[in-house]
């Protein structure tokens, strides 16, 4: 038995370290007086080696936390922990980072502590998730009798661990398993190849992106375990992927209201996204290929409509394909609506729409469709979104046009857009 926690880039973490960073929090002035159970932060950080003992110190107040991409801007993540109700936002630092919220700001109320974040409806809109910690551990002794992993397995984490799947999946469910996960946040692939190198019995969380990176780069690295989630991998990307897991190939499918919903420990073909967790009940999911319906599930007296249509053969699901407009880059949701305001606010913009295009190797990619003065272009529509928006959100293609495509009826079909992607 080891004290050891989880790993950051090769640096070790144990309960002592946590105990010792946790005493230190609660001797700052805004955490002893003002952190209290039932209250609900936002948290922005980037550095996973912050991140993760912040997470744990508020679960252990009784604090809910709302988990934002560690790359948000400033003014962004203000205004979506206003938009949860929550009494402030810790950005970057837990001791430093602190922004409290006016009272009459927000809406939280005394709570079980909650782990949440923002999803989307059936319109596109955003809306606030929130599942309790006893949920989430309910997932995670599902999720680890379903992935049947040996503790010397070592989880190696190449997601950003502020995203459910990382945290939760990666690390959370490797800690609970008595594994010590490893999360790599190099920005150079070949230091995480060096990492894998010397940790031969591993298994690699990443997404369809990711994972085609680090497997890109000449190596002499034998891969354990690959694990992929976020949006359905990529045939092409299946098959390139599958001689160099030594053991398996996986993929697993979730959402932000339900957690992991299914895992696939065999893939071979990229609609299977696996049996459901001992924990999940399927309410509704076609029956063929021919008649898929929107998957409904339930978590005991919980039903949750998935908005993907799917079916269910011989106790698989099979996932076809979402019902929304939300685009999945690198299993992160970009919302068209939120890009194409801040698209709009460019001087020389007199028309935008975003949508999602799809790479045969990499998935889903934000693309986005203008009608603009002649001195903007391309270029100068994404310097402009990368300052107002993490990278994942900012648009990889940027078409300059003199109409934008409509229907018969005068509306913009961002279903025709992505087709019309598809078949350039």
């Amino acid at each position: 038995m080891t004290n050891k926690l989880f790993a950051v880039n090769q640096t070790y973490y144990s309960q002592s370290d946590l105990d010792a960073r946790w005493r230190d929090w609660q001797r700052v002035p805004h955490i002893r007086d003002t952190w209290k159970p039932g209250q609900r932060l936002a948290v922005c950080i980037s550095n996973a080696a912050e991140l993760i003992p912040f997470v744990l110190f508020a679960k252990e107040l009784g604090i809910s936390v709302l988990l934002l991409h560690g790359e948000t801007p400033m003014d962004t993540a203000l205004a979506l922990a206003k938009e949860a109700g929550c009494t402030g936002l810790v950005f970057q630092s837990v001791q430093d980072g602190f922004l409290p919220l006016a009272s009459d700001e927000t809406s939280s109320s005394a709570q079980e502590a909650s782990i949440c974040m923002f999803s989307s409806g059936t319109t596109g809109k955003p809306k606030l998730i929130s599942r309790t910690w006893t949920a989430v551990e309910e997932e995670i002794a599902a999720y680890n009798e379903a992935i049947g992993l040996e503790n010397a397995v070592t989880p190696v984490v190449i997601s950003p661990v502020s995203h459910s799947y990382g945290l939760i999946s990666g690390v959370l469910a490797a800690m609970a398993r008595q594994a010590v996960p490893h999360v790599a946040a190099y920005t150079n692939p070949k230091l995480t190849l060096a990492l894998l190198r010397d940790t031969p019995q591993h298994i690699v969380y990443g997404v369809p992106l990711t994972l085609h990176v680090l497997t890109s780069f000449p190596s002499d690295v034998r891969f354990h375990q690959l694990m992929s989630s976020g949006a359905p991998m990529p045939q092409g990307l299946i098959e390139k992927l599958a001689p160099l897991a030594g053991d398996r190939l996986l993929q697993q499918y979730g959402c932000s209201e339900a957690g992991c919903i299914s895992v696939n420990r065999d893939l071979q073909y990229s609609a299977d996204i696996g049996k459901p967790l001992s924990h999940i009940r399927i309410v509704e999911a076609g029956s063929s290929l021919d008649q898929p319906q929107e998957l409904t599930i339930a978590i005991g007296n919980q039903t949750i409509a998935t908005g993907d249509l799917a079916y269910v053969e011989q106790g698989e699901i099979r996932l076809l394909a979402r019902a929304d407009d939300v685009i999945n880059v690198s299993g992160l949701k970009v919302y068209p609506l939120e890009v194409e305001n801040v698209v709009s606010q460019l001087a020389g913009i007199q028309e935008c729409v975003v949508y999602r295009g799809r790479h045969p190797v990499m998935g889903e990619i934000v693309c986005c469709m203008i009608v603009a003065e002649p001195e903007v272009k391309p270029e100068t529509v994404r310097e402009w979104c990368m300052h107002r928006l993490p990278p994942y959100k900012v648009p990889s293609k940027v078409a300059c046009v003199t109409t934008l495509p409509r229907t018969s009826t005068g509306k913009i079909s961002r279903k025709l857009l992505e087709e019309a992607e598809l078949s350039l």
